[in-house]
């Protein structure tokens, strides 16, 4: 435990158990670094999601909502707002993929930044004899971002994608 003038804090680190795993912990929401005996170091609060839309088929032009999470440590995601909120400066990993239904002369997905385009952010999709099926669109990114900045996916021209299995919108703090 430490204490340091007028800032006071708790930081507890050492063993866990038998099981032999080192671990620094800021006595907040458990242990925040954690080393094992194979030497494997894992974040357990690193910020990270994984959205999705619970519904087969659904229509966007716009902000795309991902109304459902398979994970979302430290609740950063918003599933009512389709914003991923960055809870400190750092490096985050994002990645999409789905598929689209219909034909596109000029159909394109983004990820905005504060509400933003951004250069590199935007992939573009055309396909004039698709008629009723389904084609694959995906993208990953590497950002920085200050803390509070927000990002979201936006989509065009009334894009018909697939949800549940089909898609997924992730992201998490590299460092």
């Amino acid at each position: 435990m430490a204490s340091s003038g007028t800032n006071n804090y708790d930081a507890y680190m050492g063993m866990q158990d038998s099981d032999g795993i080192f671990f620094i912990d800021n006595n907040s929401n458990g242990h925040d670094f954690k080393i094992d005996r194979d030497g494997r170091v894992t974040t357990p609060n690193t910020p990270s999601f994984a959205a999705f839309q619970s519904q087969s088929v659904w229509t966007v032009s716009g902000t795309m909502v991902f109304n459902s999470t398979r994970h979302n440590v430290g609740n950063h995601y918003s599933t009512s707002n389709g914003h991923f909120t960055a809870p400190v400066s750092g490096s985050y990993q994002f990645n999409f993929y789905s598929i689209y239904k219909g034909n596109h002369t000029s159909g394109w997905v983004s990820l905005y930044k504060n509400n933003a385009r951004m250069i590199g952010g935007d992939i573009h999709f055309t396909f004039y004899d698709l008629g009723n099926n389904w084609d694959n669109v995906s993208f990953s990114q590497v950002l920085y971002l200050s803390e509070n900045d927000y990002v979201e996916m936006k989509s065009a021209q009334s894009t018909t994608w697939h949800g549940n299995n089909w898609q997924c919108f992730s992201g998490y703090l590299l460092g």
